[in-house]
């Protein structure tokens, strides 16, 4: 076995078993019967099955396998997002770019042959999730909070969810083009942002970051009148 056989199959073990952490770490909080406690470890749960059985499957359903990680992958995030933003304009958005994402996702499954990755569907789920960080920023900017933003627990599943999609976001678009020997090379590399995000969800479900308070507890800025006429 060689040294890059040996990084690989560590970076796989750690990532694999990292997602079982998130969902174990869940039972330590004091409100984990909240819905995006509850989420967060569903979400634990259910890629560490999808990816500890992910080689059981025949092959002539990866496409499938593709289609489904991916719709899963982005379901979570969008609702990670639409719990954490109060906003109704911001969440109708988030609805509405959900519907055209599935409706996208349903469509490419059937008029697109099967690839390494399937670079175009991660490529919108990037874009429409960075599109979700704005509004998060937008809602936040707009209020006055006791405390720093980042001493908040949504500020770190904010980082860890730009960590993963946005370093990967390049090699993602790109890995269809690689030859097979490229890809096998470097491919998993992109596992050590994944194992970051989700060390950053387990510290989140653990309790280590404080609440972010909910929209009535939010104090609007009082941005003083600059127009002097």
């Amino acid at each position: 076995m060689d040294k890059i056989q040996i990084i690989e199959k560590l970076f796989s073990f750690t990532l694999l078993y990292s997602f079982l952490l998130i969902a174990l770490l869940a039972f330590f909080n004091k409100q984990r019967n909240s819905k995006l406690i509850i989420a967060l470890a569903l979400y634990g749960i259910v890629f560490f099955l999808f990816l500890f059985f992910y080689f059981d499957i025949p092959k002539e359903y990866r496409k499938a396998q593709q289609t489904v990680y991916t719709a899963l992958e982005y379901s979570f995030f969008a609702y990670i997002f639409f719990s954490i933003i109060n906003n109704l304009k911001a969440r109708r958005i988030i609805i509405l770019c959900s519907i055209i994402f599935i409706l996208f996702q349903i469509v490419y499954h059937f008029t697109s042959s099967l690839q390494k990755i399937d670079s175009i569907p991660i490529g919108i789920e990037t874009i429409f999730i960075l599109v979700y960080v704005f509004l998060y920023f937008n809602q936040n900017f707009k209020y006055n909070l006791s405390e720093n933003l980042y001493e908040y627990s949504s500020f770190w599943l904010i980082v860890g969810i730009i960590i993963y999609l946005g370093f990967g976001f390049f090699f993602n678009i790109l890995a269809n083009n690689l030859t097979a020997e490229e890809f096998e090379k470097y491919w998993h590399y992109t596992y050590l942002t994944e194992i970051i995000k989700n060390i950053l969800f387990a510290l989140v479900v653990l309790g280590f970051f404080k609440e972010k308070k909910n929209q009535s507890q939010l104090i609007e800025r009082d941005i003083p009148n600059l127009d002097m006429i």
